[in-house]
């Protein structure tokens, strides 16, 4: 299971981006729900980090559900109302 190396939280404008590896990001793919959990990839098709908008249940759930379909660890809470 890979791990983040970063996450940062923009709690004011309800937005989270964890950061697995570094890179270039050649597309952003969207996860769920019309870009609140979209995800970039670099050209090789790696992901570089999952990025949230909202915090409600619904929203960090699928997160999760993406990042353990491929391996990653997600932060157990993200942002002060999760």
């Amino acid at each position: 299971m890979i791990h983040p190396i970063d996450v940062q939280i923009d709690d004011e404008a309800g937005a989270g981006y964890v950061t697995y590896a570094k890179g270039e990001v050649a597309e952003t793919v969207e996860v769920w729900e019309e870009g609140t959990v979209a995800a970039d990839v670099d050209a090789s098709g790696n992901i570089l980090g999952i990025e949230v908008l909202g915090f409600d249940e619904d929203v960090l759930s699928r997160a999760r559900a993406f990042a353990s379909e491929n391996d990653l660890s997600f932060p157990a809470r993200l942002g002060s109302t999760a």
